[in-house]
């Protein structure tokens, strides 16, 4: 069974970017998210994959709704949450979700934990993290210097086989 688990950089205003990129910059947040999603298959939109670089040792799943037009080498495209999941196991027992917004909502009903790096932000963006729901709640805090890694717990998640095909 595949475990499926958010991760972001979330401002105050929750805000996760502006569509083009994140307008912040905490080089512990970046080190600890590496860390977390290395040698883990990670999911991710299209553009958010096409805008960022790879983190070593992950495989991502991207999801598009034309997954047959794209085609690169340690990739996989899919269009479906159930394709996702699917090419998740192939890869291994845990897979990070890691944006952008709507990939994150796509997703949250499935996801068994999330974690939020509570960043002191206050910009307004055009992207922000989906609300998670009673369903959830905080299960670990870790505080580094300039913000905090939140982990939260989904209570009632999804199984995948009940996503639409």
């Amino acid at each position: 069974m595949v475990e499926l688990r958010l991760i972001a950089g979330v401002a105050r205003t929750g805000a996760i970017g502006d569509g083009e990129t994140i307008p912040w910059h905490y080089e512990e947040d970046e080190r600890q998210y590496k860390d977390r999603v290395a040698g883990h298959p990670v999911v991710v939109g299209r553009k958010t994959h096409q805008g960022m670089s790879r983190v070593r040792g992950t495989h991502p799943v991207v999801v598009t709704g034309s997954p047959d037009e794209y085609a690169e080498a340690d990739a996989t495209f899919v269009s479906t949450v159930r394709d996702a999941v699917d090419a998740v196991a192939a890869e291994g027992e845990v897979g990070y979700v890691i944006g952008g917004q709507s990939i994150y909502a796509m997703f949250l009903p499935y996801a068994e934990r999330a974690y939020v790096s509570e960043l002191p932000e206050r910009q307004v963006a055009s992207r922000v993290f989906p609300y998670l729901g009673t369903n959830w709640s905080v299960t670990g805090r870790h505080e580094y210097d300039q913000f905090a890694v939140v982990e939260h717990e989904n209570e009632a998640p999804l199984a995948p086989s009940e996503a639409p095909a």
